[in-house]
């Protein structure tokens, strides 16, 4: 410069600087203020207070002071340097040496000539700040206007200087330890109160890390719980300073340690680590998402207890990088032994309350299976009791039918209502292309696979992918040495490997499954036995009129008809005579099969009612040649009472109850049955008569009569034929 200020009153300058030390209640404003007080001492454009870490040979830029402050200058303040970053300031603080550097000066280092260049800076004079004979910052004087040499007088006010500017560093640095050391007192207070409440877990976490988080001052802080079994970390709280809209969307975020090995170390490794994201050994995967996030510095402390990995504690810096101080880490440390301490016992306490649940659900199952004989019902309380029992996303139960070799899905559970039932819910499935499955079902072993697994079969990929699958628990459903199928539990959020504890309890499970599958077949073949005609299979006669009251009580209700064929086999006395009784049986076994390949299959009613004779129910047909049918069928429906059935009949026969039986006719005359000889040779025919509710009738008593009548005109006009009443 070509003109320098006159000579400053040395004395009340440092005055000056005392005064700001004493009286400034804000630490920085103290700092501000020296800062501008030797910049204006020594007329130059800028000045630097900085402080030094030597646990972490950190320089920190503490204090700024410039007449034109920039954007630029104040996002400096707090800026971390490594003294190794920054030579020209390693040996200044080494030789506890003033020093001065001039930019176009050849002896510069070049990191420092890029530094200087990069903010502008011509001169620089530093000095280190020395207090009680430690070396705890410098002070630094910058000329920016024009190239500057230093005078010696200038040296002297400076070095004169930096002792209060040392003292307002070190009275800094003091009050801040303190304010730090008021927080980690607080946060372990708050921490230790909250270890001591009876509040959940979550809200525990929550608080803890909150504690953590303001005592350490960072943007960010989160918990991590560690699941083994999945090899995975669980964000289970999460505090930021400046909360943005959404911000719950972190909560219960899983992560696999297989896409991020460092942390696995860090958790299993047990120690304390820093990571900035401009450290040249950092984890490129850890970097990149740093990066990702707009992340500057984490510290992850590992939540050990008693040498069982819980999680992790992270504080994350967002604005700029950070070294933690050595009081910092003994702080975060001590949190984190909190926090695995209360994962720990929280852990405990839910796998209680789990064994609690569970043994509630096994019991509910049990009473399921013995007070239920609805095979539909236990196994859908089943698969539900097993999910939640075992937590898992969804199980589904397949019945397994060995000499068919099929398997079949029967029940489905979910916890997420938004997923659809899967559409092979209730169809049959043949293994004949599938024989890993039927070795897994005649192996009667429990099976886990994962969507990782590089052996998993193809045709399980395949069903996996489609439905968004990540974890199967199969479990056969075993009952004596017969196997009856298998219980899926299904994962599609995380890959899931279950404990040997939950595979005991899921197999347990399965063995009622298994129980209420044979139970409700014995149940299911006795009532067959009890409806059941024993030589042809169709529905016997008390059946029929039981069905005969219901299809008439729903179609009062719905306003629907009802027609009834009443069926006889013609001559059938004379073939009996003549070929005999088993011959006779065999015609009627076979006559039961011809009468269902005819009908709808689940909707219309065959029944043995006697003898050679046979009767169906068609619901919801109506007599085509009864036109007053529709006309008496409302009038019936509007004097019903509601609540008689539940469901409405499905659509009936298009054309009718006499193109019915018409088609049942040929098809009896058009079959030859088996005669005395064995050889199907003989032809028989049938009469059949057809009546329609609510056609003259009003009880089923009634509508037999009616198609009896029917009958017997059928019968009267020379056989083989189809007569309606009306």
């Amino acid at each position: 410069m070509s003109d320098h200020p006159r000579e400053p009153d040395v004395l009340g300058v440092a005055s000056g600087v005392n005064f700001a030390i004493t009286e400034s209640p804000d630490l920085d404003e103290m700092l501000s203020v020296v800062a501008r007080r030797v910049a204006e001492a020594v007329g130059v454009w800028e000045c630097n207070i900085y402080e030094y870490r030597p646990e972490s040979g950190a320089l920190i830029a503490t204090a700024l002071w410039s007449p034109e402050l920039t954007a630029c200058d104040r996002e400096w303040l707090g800026t971390e340097y490594s003294v190794a970053q920054r030579p020209s300031y390693e040996l200044l603080l080494r030789e506890r040496v003033a020093r001065e550097f001039q930019v176009d000066d050849p002896s510069l280092g070049t990191t420092d000539a890029e530094t200087m260049r990069r903010w502008g800076e011509l001169s620089v004079l530093s000095v280190p700040l020395v207090f009680q004979g430690d070396v705890i910052g410098a002070l630094s004087l910058v000329e920016k206007r024009a190239p500057r040499r230093f005078s010696p007088d200038d040296l002297r006010l400076l070095e004169t200087l930096a002792v209060p500017a040392a003292a307002a560093v070190h009275n800094a640095r003091m009050f801040r330890r303190e304010a730090e050391q008021n927080r980690r007192l607080q946060a372990l207070l708050v921490a230790s109160r909250a270890m001591n409440s009876t509040i959940r877990l979550d809200e525990l976490l929550a608080t803890m890390v909150r504690a953590a988080r303001e005592a350490l001052d960072t943007a960010e802080a989160a918990i991590n719980t560690y699941d083994p079994a999945s090899d995975s970390v669980t964000i289970v709280a999460y505090d930021p300073r400046d909360p943005e809209p959404g911000w719950e969307q972190h909560l219960g975020r899983t992560y696999r340690l297989i896409d991020f090995p460092a942390d696995r170390g860090m958790l299993l490794g047990g120690e304390i680590v820093e990571e900035r994201v401009s450290d040249p050994d950092l984890d490129e995967r850890n970097r990149q998402w740093m990066i990702e996030n707009g992340e500057k510095a984490f510290l992850n402390v590992p939540l050990i207890y008693e040498g069982e990995p819980m999680g992790l504690l992270v504080f994350i810096e967002t604005e700029k990088e950070r070294h933690f101080t050595r009081e910092e880490r003994t702080l975060a440390a001590a949190l984190g032994e909190q926090a695995a301490a209360a994962i720990h016992r929280a852990r405990l306490f839910e796998q209680t309350e789990r064994q609690n649940r569970q043994l509630g659900l096994l019991l509910e199952s049990t009473r399921a299976i013995s007070t239920s004989v609805e095979l539909d019902e236990v196994l859908a309380i089943v698969a539900r009791t097993t999910a939640e029992a075992l937590g898992a996303e969804q199980c589904q139960i397949q019945e397994y039918d060995a000499v068919a070799n099929t398997v079949t899905p029967v029940a489905f559970w979910q916890r997420y209502t938004e997923r659809p039932e899967p559409d092979s819910m209730h169809k049959t499935f043949s293994l004949a292309d599938e024989p890993e499955e039927r070795a897994f079902l005649e192996a009667k072993a429990v099976v886990q696979q994962l969507f990782s697994d590089s052996d998993l079969a193809d045709t399980t990929r395949t069903i996996m992918e489609k439905y968004g699958d990540l974890s199967y628990l199969n479990v056969p459903l075993v009952f004596g040495d017969q196997s009856f199928g298998v219980m899926v539990l299904v994962e599609t959020r995380v890959e899931r490997l279950w404990s040997d504890e939950e595979i005991a309890l899921a197999r347990a499970l399965g063995e009622q499954a298994a129980v209420a599958i044979e139970h409700a077949r014995l149940y299911r073949r006795v009532q067959d036995q009890a409806i059941t005609d024993g030589l042809t299979g169709l529905f016997n006669h008390r059946y029929f009129y039981e069905r005969l009251e219901q299809e008439i009580a729903r179609a009062r209700r719905y306003g629907t008809p009802v027609s009834l064929l009443m069926l006889d086999i013609d001559d059938f006395k004379a073939f009996n005579d003549r070929h005999g009784h088993l011959a006779g049986d065999a015609v009627l076994r076979e006559m039961a099969n011809v009468l269902g390949s005819e009908l709808r299959a689940k909707l219309d009613i065959a029944a043995r009612y006697g003898g050679e004779e046979f009767a169906i129910i068609l619901p919801n047909t109506p007599m085509a040649v009864v036109a007053e049918t529709q006309m008496e069928m409302d009038l019936a429906g509007k004097l019903t009472k509601a609540g008689d059935v539940d469901a409405p009949p499905a659509p009936g026969h298009r054309h009718g109850a006499e193109e019915v039986a018409e088609r049942v006719r040929r098809r009896v005359g058009g079959t030859r049955f088996t005669g005395s000889d064995g050889k199907r040779l003989t032809r028989l025919t049938m009469s059949i008569g057809v009546a329609v509710f609510p056609y003259k009738t009003s009880t089923p008593e009634d509508l037999v009569g009616n198609a009896d009548a029917a009958l017997y005109k059928a019968k009267r006009a020379g056989k083989d034929r189809v007569e309606t009443y009306g």
